[in-house]
């Protein structure tokens, strides 16, 4: 997943490992609703070809 305004890319194995680190420290479901947890920015989901 890529996040255009951090320009930041969470790898898919991380996903639910920081999804639930969120929810635990910061009461945050931003991941699971597709968004960043930093700016709330919608994220993107990139192929293995693009990376």
């Amino acid at each position: 997943m890529y996040c255009p305004r951090c320009e930041r890319t969470i790898k898919k194995e991380k996903l639910e490992e920081l999804d639930q680190e969120l929810k635990r420290r910061f009461d945050r479901d931003s991941i699971e609703r597709g968004k960043c947890p930093v700016c709330d920015t919608p994220l993107i989901q990139l192929n293995k070809e693009e990376l």
